[in-house]
Parts: structure tokens; C-alpha cells; sequence
């Protein structure tokens, strides 16, 4: 399948209605000069509420003007997306100045093992000049039985553990979903699934991605961004309410700062 251009979908994406396989980049900019590429490979937990656009539209905001793409399929293992010839043929083909690989929520908890396999066949196909980043994902109830140790951030310790001896930095959004909710628990970060990102959640997941690449402050950065559909009709990627916003960027840049 080829990158197809980003027709900027409805607020979200659920898995039950996605397609096999989405692997769009974000379409015409309305710059000029791009300053750096970036490609998510994940499942839901990446393409919910339209994250990878978010991202990109917080760097065109401030002025750094990302072209952001994501390779993503719904409830993939880093050995599904491994196995997809599509992954391989964009890796093989096409440069990226940074890569962010989010695996299936469980597996770093279930079998540590098996996902740093399948993340070294990944990342044997990225070259050395590209920054690799591993999305540390979030808890929730239904998978608390596996942090047997009882570890505070058991996916983000599980993942120290398989990148252990590599230059790929962590992004730590668990981490960040842990200290809003311990922060602010009136707020939900959570769809009713208790599990896939909400809005709020996917904004706070932006927040710490674009501010772990850009080293810069999430504040005052917009509380929703809006594209064109394939008809040219303006469409909203997300909407976060006044009242939470702040708190979701402050969260954000106590994690990274």
C-alpha cells in the first residue's frame, strides 16, 4: 500500500471501523521548507483522535513545520507491523529524520522478549542518522494484573529494558497519563473502553511528543486543530475544553521538563 494522502478524518478513528492498514502523511503544507520528517508506526493507540496530525500541526504553530506520517494498524504487535511488506518497502525507501514505534499495550508487560526481537527487526531497517523514539504507552485496569512487580511505570521500565544498549530515546506518555490522573481525577484521559486515548488523553499524548522532539514548552499552544477534508470542508482533528487545557500542558511539561 502507498502513503496516501491525508484526508483529514472525522475525531477519531475507532479500531471496529478502521481499515487494515493506515498509512497517510498529512498532505500539501502551507510552508514552504520542512524542516524534519517523522513517521509513528503503531496501532489505535497512535491514529485515535488523529494524534500524528495533532503533532504536526503544534510544529507548524510554532514554526517548525514537521512532515508527520503514520504507518498504523489497528490492535497491531510490533511482529504484525514487522511482517506488513508495506512497512518495509516505506523503510527501505523513504527517509525520516525521526521514528516513533509504539507497540500493542500488553506486550512489553506480557513477553518483553518477543517485542525487542520484532523492535530490532524494525529498527534494522532505520539507518543510524534517523532518532529512534519508543512510544511508552499508559496503564489501565484490564492489564494492571501483568505489572507483577508493582512498579510504579511498569510498560516504561519493561521498555528500558529492550531498547537497553541502543541510542532510541523514550517517550514517556504513560508516565504523563499517570500524573494527571493522580493530579486531576475528575478529569478522564480514557475512552468508555477504559482503554483507548479520549480526547483529552491524545491531546496530552501531542503535548509529550512534540515536546520531547522540539525541546520546547507545550503552553499556550492551541486547544484544538482543524484541516480540510477531502472535499476542502474544514474538519476539527480534536477538541480539548478551556477548562482542562492547561492542566494537560502543564502535565506535559513537567514529564518532559
Amino acid at each position: 500500500m502507498k502513503f496516501l494522502k491525508y484526508f483529514t478524518v472525522l475525531l477519531f478513528i475507532s479500531c471496529s471501523n478502521a481499515t487494515e492498514l493506515s498509512a497517510e502523511d498529512t498532505g500539501s503544507f502551507p510552508f514552504e521548507i520542512i524542516n524534519e520528517k517523522i513517521l509513528f508506526i503503531g496501532n489505535s493507540f497512535t491514529f485515535y483522535w488523529n494524534l500524528p496530525s495533532q503533532v504536526e500541526k503544534m510544529s507548524i504553530e510554532r514554526g517548525l513545520n514537521w512532515d508527520v506520517k503514520h504507518f498504523t494498524v489497528p490492535s497491531a504487535t510490533l511482529e504484525i507491523l514487522w511482517n506488513n511488506p508495506d512497512l518495509k518497502s516505506i523503510l527501505e525507501t523513504e527517509a525520516f529524520d525521526h521514528i516513533i514505534i509504539q507497540e500493542h499495550s500488553t506486550r512489553p508487560l506480557t513477553d518483553p522478549n518477543e517485542t525487542e526481537f520484532y523492535f530490532g527487526q524494525i529498527t534494522s531497517l532505520i539507518p543510524g542518522t534517523t532518532q529512534v523514539h519508543f512510544f511508552s504507552t499508559w496503564m489501565y485496569e484490564s492489564i494492571e494484573q501483568f505489572n507483577i512487580n508493582n512498579e510504579e511505570y511498569p510498560i516504561e521500565e519493561s521498555i528500558k529494558g529492550i531498547i537497553d544498549g541502543t541510542a532510541t530515546r523514550i517517550i514517556p506518555v504513560g508516565r504523563a497519563f499517570r500524573l494527571f490522573n493522580d493530579k486531576y481525577p475528575e478529569y478522564n484521559l480514557l475512552m468508555e473502553d477504559n482503554k483507548h486515548p479520549n480526547s483529552n488523553g491524545s491531546y496530552l499524548a501531542s503535548c509529550i511528543i512534540f515536546s520531547h522532539i522540539s525541546s520546547q514548552s507545550s503552553l499556550n499552544l492551541s486547544k484544538r486543530y482543524k484541516g480540510l477534508d477531502n472535499k476542502g470542508v474544514d474538519i476539527y482533528y480534536s477538541i480539548v475544553e478551556d477548562e482542562v487545557l492547561t492542566f494537560l500542558q502543564q502535565i506535559s511539561d513537567e514529564v518532559i521538563f
